[in-house]
């Protein structure tokens, strides 16, 4: 019986500990975002945060470190409300890429997305690091909605393993200075993008939407073919 009790014992730490091996590594990103110092563009854009960015999750299986599901999206409201403060003339939040027709003081709508994102533990890449990637993209839309151009933005932070007690802090870290970066590239570069550039030059217009493109009747007579052209043909003959 006693020789069991110990069996039992031990199969039931054996399950444990496989289990907390197996469980996935749950973080959200957290954190505070300083406001950019800077001159700002002459611009009031509207930003449209939707539910994709504001809840993205990053989910990733590493050898030897199990299942992590990184939470990056809650803390996009804070980056882009501190961005936006000291980049732009002036901003709002906005539920979508249009403008209500009441609101007349924007001149278009930013949409920030995340495309991907990567990290890497100090195990894997055998240095001292930890380190994450994250990949932007924005649209911009004149006020009746009408998308004026696009462009990407990649960021990258680091976090040195020695700073940091747990694999989950250095993380935290690496991922808050991929997003200062984010903010930092975005600063210098706005007004440098061509898309804004051409948009901000012609005034920051409302662009008409692209023209249909006609589509050729079919069966249509061509000149050549039609019955007038046969009769002015025979009629030079004569």
């Amino acid at each position: 019986m006693f020789i069991n009790s110990l069996k039992a014992t031990a199969w039931a730490a054996v399950i444990l500990m496989l289990s907390a091996c197996a469980g996935v590594k749950r973080l959200e990103i957290e954190g505070t975002f300083p406001v950019p110092l800077m001159e700002k563009t002459p611009v009031s854009l509207g930003i449209h945060l939707d539910e994709d960015i504001l809840s993205y999750v990053h989910k990733e299986t590493i050898e030897k470190g199990g299942d992590w599901e990184v939470s990056i999206g809650p803390v996009q409201q804070n980056l882009f409300n501190n961005l936006a403060a000291g980049v732009f003339e002036s901003y709002a939040f906005v539920e979508s890429t249009s403008i209500p027709a009441a609101s007349t003081s924007l001149d278009g709508v930013l949409k920030p997305s995340i495309k991907e994102v990567q990290f890497s533990l100090p195990k894997q890449t055998r240095s001292d690091y930890y380190e994450v990637w994250i990949r932007y993209e924005f649209q911009l839309y004149d006020r009746a909605g009408t998308l004026v151009g696009e462009w990407k933005l990649p960021a990258y932070g680091k976090a040195n393993k020695n700073n940091f007690g747990s694999s989950s802090k250095g993380l935290q870290a690496a991922a808050m200075a991929a997003c200062r970066d984010a903010m930092a590239f975005f600063s210098i570069n706005f007004a440098r993008e061509p898309v804004v550039q051409k948009w901000l030059a012609a005034g920051k217009p409302l662009l008409p939407p692209p023209a249909p493109i006609p589509v050729p009747a079919e069966n249509a007579e061509t000149p050549a073919d039609s019955p007038a052209t046969e009769q002015q043909t025979k009629a030079d003959k004569v």
